[in-house]
């Protein structure tokens, strides 16, 4: 067990020389959404036309936003939280009734933040440590936003966490993702480890971020268990699924109320949930996965074979891995890895550069009857 920041020295996310030899190979070492042609096809679907006066689209686009007083917008993020709780439902268990309380975010991250605030300000008013604690290698926006808040943050390594769940702390929140940003896998054990978590302590306690949920091509094993009793808030994002990053598109449902998202109801982004509503609609959960998969595959020799490695999909579309010792490139192997530190740790790595440039969304947009 490592308590985290009690480091005195971060090491830096990116070494540039390597970061940029990776890039050079088509690929990354962060996770970017991928915008696919069905994610500029939504968008032009629910803006429509307004060149010769708005078309039936672009109006209903516009009228959305009129007569506030009226509260109607009130509906559109209760219909878009919904819609993906039905459109995740073959992934994702949830007890509907458990979550009561429902807020639309710009994305996973603005749920996660507000969620780890919340717990540190209930330390505060109950008198205890605050205690964030995670895999190591998980999503590095839990340490972040918790070590911003002055939480401090604890990191435990994957394989130990049978004891994890039998020994945590009651007050401390878990942070997991499902599936792993770790590896980019759905990870097996997740829904034992929930239960470890709700049968050694009454109080739900585990963050679960289900944000690559629409990022895999075929159902788990067994569904995620959202509605373990141990969860006391579920976090999503259409980012990574649709390649809709920028447009900021999330949500968490949670057990008890968030005073602090309570001004969600209103100030929220029509634009965004009309969009993530027609996505949800257009697609279900396996259609994008199922369809990029070849690219996917593609992808992965591509840039193998430009890095010097035998690369492997994973289950997330727009990842790979490869076996730590698949490189005598030490230094590679080492920027790659996850957790860092771990060398043998496999290495994980992003395909959204390579798989943007077979299917045409990378650069800018061509225009009718100009040469680039």
């Amino acid at each position: 067990m490592t308590i985290v920041n009690e480091r005195t020295i971060t090491p830096p996310i990116h070494d540039p020389e390597l970061d940029r030899r990776v890039k050079d190979a088509g690929a990354s070492k962060t996770v970017y959404a991928l915008v696919m042609p069905e994610t500029e096809a939504a968008k032009n679907f629910i803006l429509g036309n307004a060149v010769a006066g708005p078309d039936a689209a672009r109006r209903h686009h516009l009228e959305q936003f009129r007569d506030a007083w009226t509260g109607k917008q009130y509906a559109s993020h209760e219909a878009f939280i919904e819609r993906w709780m039905a459109w995740a439902a073959p992934v994702v268990t949830i007890d509907a009734a458990g979550f009561p309380w429902r807020y639309p975010t710009a994305g996973g991250s603005e749920a996660l933040f507000h969620v780890i605030t919340a717990y540190g300000n209930r330390a505060r008013g109950e008198r205890f440590n605050p205690e964030v604690h995670v895999f190591a290698g998980e999503y590095e926006g839990y340490k972040a936003y918790a070590e911003a808040c002055g939480i401090a943050v604890v990191e435990h390594p994957r394989a130990d966490w049978q004891a994890v769940g039998r020994t945590l702390p009651a007050t401390a929140l878990f942070c997991l993702s499902q599936p792993s940003a770790i590896d980019g896998n759905v990870w097996p054990e997740a829904n034992e480890f929930l239960s470890l978590l709700a049968a050694s302590s009454e109080h739900p306690r585990a963050l679960l971020d289900v944000t690559y949920v629409g990022s895999i091509a075929e159902p788990p094993s067994m569904r995620i268990a959202a509605d373990s009793p141990s969860v006391q808030a579920l976090a999503f994002s259409l980012s990574k699924p649709f390649g809709v990053y920028y447009d900021r598109i999330g949500g968490v449902l949670c057990r008890q109320a968030m005073p602090t998202l309570f001004g969600n109801q209103w100030f929220k982004n029509l634009t965004s949930l009309q969009l993530g509503q027609a996505l949800l609609e257009r697609h279900d959960v396996f259609d994008l996965p199922r369809r990029y998969r070849p690219i996917q595959r593609e992808a992965v020799a591509r840039v193998g074979r430009n890095l010097g490695l035998m690369l492997s999909p994973c289950d997330v579309n727009v990842l790979a891995q490869a076996d730590a010792h698949a490189t005598t490139d030490r230094a590679l192997a080492a920027f790659l890895c996850r957790p860092a530190g771990d060398l043998n740790a496999p290495l994980r790595l992003c395909l959204t550069p390579t798989m943007a440039e077979m299917i045409g969304t990378a650069g800018p947009i061509a225009i009718p009857g100009v040469t680039p």
